[in-house]
């Protein structure tokens, strides 16, 4: 078993990055906790002040492109005291360390599998709480960034061993690719550079889209290319609840980054809200990666969206995007999530 440790050091206005490897002979326990938790151990003064306030705020950002208030993480607590060994299997974990006499400057490292497998273990090093502000201010939506990617690896790790073979197959068909979406992923549409699959459930739904255009250049990944793709093609193929109705996009409040791969490649990502048009009454979240293939002449978009009306949706989105990272050439014939984690956002255009 392999812990691989990286560290960032957040100086000012830059990040270094060091990685170095063990190697683990023991043998772990899985670790413990349901998709989007996490546990914060700080001092137990701070924990209980403004300085643990400050810390769960930044973790309980609102996550972007949903209908309703949902917060980053679940976050419980835990003082550093208090952080025994019955503890240490938590899937993410978040510790806050500070010391003037040891520390001169803010840092943040994280480790994978450091006392569980499957496990996020990020260690936060501050001098003083004025370095604490500092660091969350200028660096949190890195920290965010990296519970979202573990979150996003963890369900991939699913996905690589249990996946739908109609979807693979009919995407080898139809796209001359493969993907691995979840299992319940049976019902069907299939078109011309384009496949629609889904669970088809009544209430809590979850589809899958995926369609090839040809590569006209970077502009393919912009938010104005994908918004407008985005309504031509599924809006011309997938009809809502009644005649007059189809798929479209809630223009408001679209977010749009790119998403730098390990390999330096780039992706458009972009996240928003859809909806039917006409008198049906259905809309929820979406999210959707443009991948540029220029050696193919093509550009794939492939998009997860979800209809549940009334509940939360922020970890079914997540489910599904962590699908999309499984779209590949046919010559590569598994897929390894292990990628996911060196994945980087930008910041929001």
């Amino acid at each position: 078993m392999t812990k691989v440790t990286h560290t960032l050091v957040l100086l000012v206005s830059f990040i270094v990055l060091a990685t170095s490897c063990n190697k683990k002979t023991n043998t772990f326990m899985a670790a413990a906790g349901s998709p989007g938790e996490m546990l914060l151990v700080m001092d137990g003064d701070w924990l209980k002040g403004s300085e643990g306030e400050l810390v769960k705020a930044m973790l309980q950002e609102e996550v972007p492109g949903l209908p309703q208030v949902e917060h980053w993480m679940r976050v419980q607590t835990v003082a550093e005291a208090d952080f025994g060994d019955f503890l240490r299997n938590t899937r993410n974990i978040l510790i806050v360390k500070a010391n003037e006499d040891t520390y001169t400057h803010n840092s943040v490292k994280y480790s994978y599998n450091e006392w569980a497998q499957g496990q996020l273990l990020i260690v936060v090093q501050t001098p003083n709480a004025d370095s604490l502000k500092a660091l969350v201010a200028n660096d949190g939506d890195k920290i965010r960034h990296l519970l979202l990617r573990h979150e996003l690896f963890r369900y991939a790790e699913v996905w690589s061993g249990e996946f739908s073979t109609k979807a693979d197959e009919y995407c080898q068909e139809v796209l001359g690719c493969h993907v691995n979406m979840p299992q319940d992923m049976l019902s069907y549409k299939k078109g011309k550079d384009f496949l629609w699959m889904s669970n088809n459930s009544d209430k809590k739904r979850s589809d899958i889209v995926i369609y090839s255009l040809p590569y006209r250049g970077k502009e393919d990944l912009f938010l104005e290319v994908m918004h407008a793709r985005r309504d031509s093609v599924l809006g011309s193929n997938i009809p809502g609840a009644t005649p007059d109705s189809k798929m479209t996009t809630v223009p408001e409040g679209l977010i749009h980054q790119y998403l730098q791969m390990p390999d330096g490649s780039y992706r458009g990502v972009l996240r928003g809200l859809w909806e039917t048009s006409g008198k049906s009454a259905m809309a929820g979240p979406f999210v959707m990666h443009a991948i540029a293939r220029p050696e193919e002449g093509k550009v794939y978009y492939i998009e997860g969206f979800v209809y549940y009306p009334n509940e939360n949706k922020r970890d079914l989105v997540r489910r599904l995007e962590a699908a999309l990272f499984s779209l590949r050439p046919l010559s590569q014939e598994t897929f390894d999530p292990a990628p996911i984690k060196q994945i980087w956002w930008s910041d929001i255009h």
